[in-house]
């Protein structure tokens, strides 16, 4: 592959990270996917992970006896808009649960590497990405 194809392939790439990202950020600010789960790694750092019932999960409730809990799922749904509208985290992978999937966030912001375009790695998030969107809308 010639160095010129690479260049186009790598825009490419970031292209389609760039357009995930965007769409996430309009799913969070939308109320569709909230805060989900909280992955920590050995060695320090950590990842956010956002569903809702268009990923195939359920949205986050705050808890009754905590009337701000509500507050604090939102306030981290905004917060992370925030963190990818200015590309200090990014859209990392997926994880698959049972009847859906999460979206995982993380960055150097939360002590993770910044994630780069590669074109075969992208190739296999996308198409992961897709399969798992198509089976969550055809199956609500």
């Amino acid at each position: 592959m010639k160095k010129r194809d690479t260049d186009i392939g790598t825009r490419t790439v970031k292209r389609i990270y760039r357009t995930i990202e965007v769409i996430t950020v309009a799913l969070l600010l939308s109320g569709q996917i909230n805060v989900s789960g909280v992955f920590f790694f050995k060695g320090g750092g950590f990842s956010l992970s956002f569903a809702g019932p268009i990923t195939g999960g359920v949205r986050s409730l705050g808890v009754p006896e905590a009337p701000a809990s509500d507050a604090v799922i939102d306030l981290i749904s905004l917060a992370a808009a925030l963190l990818l509208i200015l590309d200090q985290v990014n859209v990392t992978g997926t994880l698959l649960t049972q009847g859906g999937y999460t979206i995982v966030l993380s960055g150097p912001i939360f002590r993770q590497a910044k994630r780069v375009a590669a074109v075969p790695q992208t190739r296999r998030f996308v198409n992961d990405l897709k399969k798992q969107a198509l089976r969550s809308l055809q199956e609500s």
